[in-house]
């Protein structure tokens, strides 16, 4: 029985086991998705497979996060890690769905679902809440469509390519009604159901290409990604659009309150959005210091103010070819697609630029591993009835 946030769904429970069996293309695409609601989901129950949706929007965001991280760094079922790489959208994804969880952390954004609701001359709850809600709801059917995407090509790329017109929620069988029941599930229609789309189809069939590179013997990584790095940023640059537009545009930015919220927040610039490339929530942690002159021996060099660094990055970061944090840009309106997608161009270009150097790529891989084990985070209150579109 499903009800509430539980679901349930059968597996084999016999250790050390195997079966084989053959399934059609619907049932590949149901495997993938059981295993992204298994991401962010908490056991209840190991002998009824019984499977409860982690509630916490932050801890969700991390756990998200923490997905995203692994498969980049291929420690998800079926990875490869001569392949460590190919899969460049996840790593920029990871920081973004890192950002997503500070911006839930923060004390503003909680009043949207950890607090009581509160309506008063100065607080007017549901124009704070609401859009909250709105951006759980992204941030968690955004992960619906993309994961299984990925577990699929690493589970078969022949298999990817003979199914990914056929993948449909409407048509699934065995799990449906526990799709069904996932917070915000009456979305499934607006973003087609999770259906292939032209932005899916071109980042993956980059990918073939991306990995004949990566396989090659005898050659750095720094070379594998010089060689590819067209590709790399065709791929990443795919999938941003379907994350952006097919799916964000459509479940979140639409929607007035959503819009009214970012008005506000352009010009009080809280919570911050800032996208930092690292395991931080806060972009101090990544920003350099300023000395004052008076402070600095005469024979400092001026020009080095700007890459001193405190904190666990101290002698890393000034080392990099250039700062791992993005602003929005001073004309970005996040609410219009085309704005927004003029700021996250300009963020995938310093990712990018990071990974081609070998210092930066081994900080942003460094980082994802730290936030790849986040996979177990959950929310350590009470969350309230009113969230998660009532399936608590």
């Amino acid at each position: 029985m499903v009800e509430g946030l539980d679901w349930e769904s059968n597996t084999n429970t016999t250790d050390n086991s195997c079966k084989t069996a053959h399934c059609d293309c619907l049932t590949f695409w149901e495997i993938q998705q059981q295993e992204a609601m298994m991401r962010v989901s908490n056991l209840k129950d190991k002998g009824k497979n019984l499977y409860k949706l982690e509630p916490g929007y932050e801890a969700r965001a991390r756990r998200i996060a923490s997905v995203y991280a692994n498969i980049y760094l291929e420690k998800e079922k079926y990875g490869n890690k001569n392949l460590i790489g190919r899969y460049y959208w996840m790593g920029l994804g990871a920081f973004a769905s890192k950002t997503v969880a500070a911006i839930f952390k923060h004390g503003l954004t909680a009043w949207g679902y950890k607090w009581i609701p509160i309506i008063s001359p100065f607080v007017l709850s549901p124009m704070v809440r609401d859009p909250v809600h709105s951006f759980a709801k992204g941030n968690l059917w955004l992960f619906m469509d993309i994961a299984p995407w990925h577990y699929a090509w690493s589970m078969s790329s022949a298999s990817f390519d003979q199914c990914k017109t056929k993948r449909s929620v409407s048509k699934f069988t065995h799990i449906k009604e526990e799709v069904l029941n996932v917070p915000w599930s009456s979305c499934l229609p607006i973003i087609k159901n999770l259906q292939s789309t032209p932005e899916i189809k071109k980042a993956f069939g980059l990918l073939p290409k991306i990995e004949a590179v990566f396989k090659r013997k005898g050659k750095t990584r720094k070379q594998n990604f010089a060689d590819s790095k067209d590709n790399l940023f065709k791929h990443l640059l795919a999938i941003a659009v379907q994350e952006q537009r097919n799916i964000l545009q459509e479940l979140v930015w639409k929607e007035w309150k959503v819009q009214a919220q970012a008005t506000v927040q352009s010009f009080t610039g809280l919570p911050d959005s800032t996208l930092v490339l690292s395991s931080d929530y806060l972009v101090d942690s990544v920003k350099p210091i300023r000395k004052s002159k008076s402070m600095l021996p005469s024979s400092y060099n001026i020009k080095n103010m700007e890459r001193e660094y405190q904190g666990r990055h101290a002698g890393i970061l000034g080392k990099l070819p250039e700062t791992v944090y993005s602003e929005p840009l001073a004309t970005t309106k996040v609410a219009n697609y085309d704005s927004r997608m003029e700021w996250i161009q300009k963020a995938a270009e310093k990712y990018h630029r990071l990974m081609l150097s070998d210092k930066g790529r081994v900080f942003l891989e460094k980082e994802l591993i730290i936030i790849a084990g986040w996979g177990s985070s959950k929310a350590h209150f009470t969350v309230g009835k009113d969230s998660n579109d009532g399936k608590i």
